[in-house]
């Protein structure tokens, strides 16, 4: 599709024959109700959620299966977010502060285009960090999870002189019924040191995916993504279309540039999977009235077509040859023994080592004698802002030179806060000897009966009286086929209101 395409209307697939539908239409017969089919996605998070209509899944402290994940954790998500980063580096260079604010409304339109899966990912634990130096354009990521409760993840995007783009995100969710309902609550910056550009800009109100419990699963933006410049001189709104009867309006984006006397300057439109344009409607700087800009393009073949569906940057993002292996964090996302044996799909022994994981996280919530204080952000007690501390790539440079030198590098990157907590990824590590041993009683965890229970590690003081969710695997959700089929039967009239 072009920018200017036309929709293909969305499909819905039931688990209801499309026959037997017709003919009970034609006969004056209620058709029967929607189910999700045993076993399916949808009817485990019915079966898990069911008891959380309306409220938020997140702060629920419920633990999901890990086949239902994809190999990536919360932290490396948001690192996508940069992936078209050059749209940044372009502003960078531009003389006109007018053209500047209109690609960095591409930039801030372009981080919704990974958003079009729909697997969760892995909750970040307290402290967890992750890295990733984009070699394309020398970008360099940096995020750290500095809050539980709320849940609070702050990144640090650099690219050489040319721009610094800083984020602070702490989503709540709302369960529907067969949707649900984001609300990342992102407070963006972008700075363009050369020209001493500020500016900051909010994410729109809601992303609602629907159909997670029958039909066909689809995403959608809408609200209002707004930028302003700390100088008050320039400002853009940028509205994401709500879909309607109409399937036109999906994914559409449309706006304006305005200066401070609420002249517009720029008109964008575009939709937030394919790309944006400009055109201006007054002279600027260096671009005449009526010229058009591509701000930004999806890049051709982008999607993989594997069983995520990643990019090839997303893919990337869990790169981790040797040499990284000895410089990255004990933090690092990358570590997750989970997040691995997933990625290797082994789903038993990933469910296994995340139960670990986080009933280790539990332990160290109530370990805790006073409250966390991050490693590498501080927060800035007049923008309630958490802001990157420096010195992370400093000591990257430096232990990198050592390893290479032969040296040693024991004391670099390795934060004496963190040896031994849930988010010491380094000290899960085992001998092939204790993973063959772990492995057989993982596929001990994943079928026999065995309860999970819910893993909130900064809850409340509850947490001893967690609810018990039973039969997290695969091959034990065949088994609780009577058990869904009864909960379903009984809320689907309710949820059918609801939607």
């Amino acid at each position: 599709r072009g920018l200017a395409g036309e929709d293909t209307p969305a499909t819905t697939t039931t688990t209801t024959s499309n026959t037997n539908t017709a003919i009970a239409a034609e006969d004056g017969i209620k058709p029967p109700e929607q189910q999700p089919v045993a076993g399916s996605m949808g009817a485990t998070l019915w079966s898990l959620l069911s008891s959380k209509l309306g409220g938020d899944v997140l702060m629920a402290g419920i633990s999901l299966p890990s086949w239902l994940y994809e190999p990536l954790s919360i932290l490396q998500r948001q690192a996508e977010m940069v992936e078209y980063g050059e749209v940044l580096t372009k502003a960078s260079l531009s003389a006109d502060p007018v053209e500047r604010l209109a690609y960095t409304a591409g930039f801030a339109v372009s981080g919704y285009s990974a958003t079009q899966r729909y697997k969760p990912n892995f909750n970040p634990l307290l402290g967890e960090t992750f890295e990733y130096v984009d070699n394309r354009c020398n970008t360099r990521f940096f995020a750290e999870q500095v809050s539980h409760h709320p849940p609070i993840s702050a990144l640090h995007v650099t690219n050489e002189d040319n721009w610094v783009f800083f984020q602070n995100s702490s989503p709540t969710t709302k369960f529907l019924g067969n949707c649900l309902d984001l609300d990342t609550k992102g407070n963006s910056h972008v700075i363009f040191p050369k020209w001493g550009d500020h500016y900051s800009y909010t994410n729109p109100q809601c992303t609602r995916i629907h159909n997670i419990i029958f039909g066909t699963m689809w995403i959608e933006h809408f609200g209002t993504l707004s930028i302003k410049s700390m100088d008050g001189e320039l400002s853009c709104t940028i509205n994401f279309r709500k879909s309607g009867l109409f399937q036109g309006t999906q994914f559409k984006v449309e706006g304006f540039i305005e200066d401070r006397t609420g002249k517009k300057l720029v008109k964008l439109e575009g939709r937030w999977d394919e790309g944006l344009e400009g055109k201006w409607l007054e002279d600027t700087a260096t671009v005449k009235k009526g010229e058009t800009r591509t701000l930004w393009v999806i890049a051709k073949d982008t999607f993989l077509h594997d069983e995520y569906n990643f990019t090839q940057y997303t893919k990337s993002l869990n790169d981790f040859d040797s040499e990284l292996k000895k410089i990255v964090l004990p933090t690092d996302s990358r570590r997750r023994l989970d997040r691995q044996y997933l990625e290797q799909n082994d789903t038993d022994i990933a469910t296994y080592w995340k139960k670990i994981i986080e009933d280790k996280q539990r332990q160290d919530r109530k370990n805790r004698s006073k409250q966390w204080e991050p490693i590498w952000f501080k927060k800035d007690e007049n923008s309630d802002m958490w802001t990157y501390n420096g010195g992370y790539w400093e000591q990257r440079e430096e232990k990198l030179q050592l390893l290479r030198e032969g040296k040693d590098v024991s004391k670099l990157l390795r934060p004496p806060q963190v040896i031994g907590l849930a988010c010491d990824f380094t000290s899960y590590e085992l001998t092939n000897d204790d993973v063959n041993t772990d492995q057989d009683n993982a596929t001990d965890t994943a079928t026999d009966t065995t309860t999970f229970t819910t893993t909130d590690s900064d809850h409340k003081d509850d947490t001893d009286t967690e609810t018990e969710l039973e039969g997290w695997s695969e091959t034990k959700l065949n088994n609780q086929q009577e058990q869904q089929n009864d909960v379903i039967e009984t809320l689907t009239e309710a949820v059918e209101v609801v939607v």
